[in-house]
């Protein structure tokens, strides 16, 4: 049922994406990169996390270019003790200096007897990261993952409020360039 709701919202984006891409010329290179993030999420505690990039195109109206793409994640939060998983998939839009995501995902928390337990609370993300353009500046990134329910016991509010920090790559991983 989710992976049913996330393709249904990628290609939603997708179309969305459509009328820029037609007025752009655009350059297929398919690109990853992967990023350890580190920050803190308000209300709760430090939170580190796993992004996977997947680079699928590049807009080339003017400069700067913007790169379009999906970008996995995989967060965790430190709360009271205990430790919440944030698992999302975003669609990316990317220049040199700034980032905007909008995805899909769901919270995931074990509690009981050795963890015995658990529950999950699905939601959507939403992401700005902005730097500069020297590559040895980090992303600053702020980011809501809004749960869809509203309001989750684990939790005690409807949304989880972060920012995080990275570093850009050299070089994202160049999978397939068209030439």
């Amino acid at each position: 049922m989710m992976a049913k709701r996330m393709m249904i919202v990628l290609v939603v984006m997708a179309f969305a994406l459509l009328p820029v891409a037609s007025l752009a010329q655009l350059n297929t290179k398919v690109t990853i990169s992967p990023r350890l993030k580190v920050g803190w999420t308000f209300f709760t505690g430090f939170n580190y996390g796993l992004e996977l990039n997947f680079g699928l195109f590049t807009i080339k109206k003017e400069n700067p270019e913007i790169n379009v793409g999906l970008s996995p994640q995989y967060m965790l939060v430190n709360y009271k003790g205990n430790v919440h998983s944030i698992v999302s998939i975003n669609a990316t839009l990317e220049a040199d200096t700034y980032r905007l995501m909008a995805g899909v995902g769901q919270a995931l928390t074990k509690w009981g007897f050795h963890g015995r337990n658990s529950n999950k609370a699905f939601g959507y993300n939403i992401g700005l990261a902005l730097s500069t353009e020297n590559r040895h500046t980090p992303w600053i990134e702020g980011n809501v993952f809004a749960l869809k329910n509203g309001y989750w016991e684990f939790y005690g509010r409807p949304y989880y409020l972060s920012t995080s920090m990275f570093f850009r790559e050299a070089d994202p991983y160049i999978v397939y360039q068209k030439k």
